[in-house]
């Protein structure tokens, strides 16, 4: 495996560009889970671009950038607060967070945002126990 003999070098940064954009569904679960593994064992910091959601979900800090220059940064939670700004540049949002926006137009009174659909659904059933 390429990987494992680039990596044998101990390097203390991996890049990675679009590293599972092609993948299906378990290969690209497999990627992530090996990356995890990696930067759990030895410490290794990674970079990853990507316009997966899923991905910008899991990482520690995420950098937007727009023309070339650096746009945001922070953790996922901070960086889809600003939903505007980002759908004004053409990025998406994760489901969980236009669903929440969504269901606030419409006069539902949930609270903070959303970025996975399980913190969603905790609170819409919190709410809909406690009425």
């Amino acid at each position: 495996m390429a990987i494992a003999g680039a990596l044998a070098m101990r390097p203390k940064l991996l890049i990675l560009d679009e590293a599972t954009s092609m993948l299906d569904p378990q290969g690209r679960d497999e990627v992530i889970k090996v990356v995890d593994e990696l930067k759990q064992t030895t410490g290794l910091t990674v970079i990853s671009i990507t316009h997966d959601l899923e991905e910008v979900l899991l990482a520690d800090k995420v950098i937007v950038m727009n023309d070339g220059k650096m746009m945001m940064s922070g953790k996922p939670e901070e960086i889809f607060s600003h939903d505007e700004q980002l759908e004004a540049i053409g990025l998406d949002l994760p489901f969980a967070s236009r669903l929440s926006r969504l269901l606030r137009e419409e006069g539902i009174a949930i609270q903070g945002q959303h970025t996975t659909e399980k913190e969603l659904v905790n609170e819409l059933w919190t709410f809909h126990c406690n009425k």
